[in-house]
């Protein structure tokens, strides 16, 4: 991959803590941080094989590894425009021939946009 392949501005937001006053319960998502990515969506035949159906449409983001990309999780939600992505999985990839990648699978639901 080339850095000139990360060609779309994503946004990591995440859910911090909230004290209640009862218990520590998740607040609402705030964005921590942008990065560039390349996008992929995943395409009808890898769909079709791992059962999928219905809206749901599955993604994948490759971005530069750093301190950030690396704490992403099943947690963080991922903003595209006004699309928004649930992280289903990260793993780390070779990006410019070193591993210095990390690959963010999503799932996004098109049939639920605002």
């Amino acid at each position: 991959m080339k850095k000139g392949e990360l060609n779309r501005r994503i946004t990591i937001m995440r859910a911090g803590e909230i004290d209640d006053g009862t218990a520590t319960v998740q607040g609402p998502l705030a964005a921590v941080g942008k990065r560039w990515a390349k996008k992929r969506d995943a395409s009808d035949g890898e769909r079709f094989r791992a059962g999928e159906r219905g809206q749901e449409l599955t993604t994948r983001f490759v971005v530069l590894s750093d301190s950030l990309t690396r704490t992403i999780t099943g947690r963080d939600t991922i903003a595209l425009g006004a699309v928004s992505y649930s992280v289903t999985g990260t793993k780390e990839v070779d990006a410019l021939r070193r591993n210095d990648g990390i690959e963010i699978t999503c799932t996004s639901r098109p049939d639920k946009l605002p």
